[in-house]
């Protein structure tokens, strides 16, 4: 499985907005969500949303208990996620 195969096109427009002149490295932070049984955690924290793709599929490569559900994109200070990624399941 590759990083592309879990990517939404939404996913794919936030990836074009992290290489735009718009994008502030540092702004946001992008964390990679899951599912353990019924247990939420965070498997993946990255400055770009690619990277962050990268790492969480690494993550449930390695366990097959944990489930990737989505991405939260959260402010940098803020507790609270501002946007919302579904991955692709495969």
């Amino acid at each position: 499985m590759r990083p592309e195969d879990l990517m939404t096109e939404e996913i794919q427009k936030e990836r074009e907005y992290n290489a735009s002149e718009e994008f502030r490295l540092g702004e946001y932070i992008y964390m990679g969500m899951g599912l353990v049984g019924d247990h939420r955690v965070c498997i993946a924290v990255a400055y770009k949303i690619g990277y962050c793709v990268k790492k969480s599929l690494q993550f449930i490569l390695a366990d097959s208990n944990v489930k990737f559900t989505h991405i939260n994109k959260v402010r940098v200070g803020d507790t609270e996620a501002c946007q919302r990624f579904e991955v692709q399941q495969p």
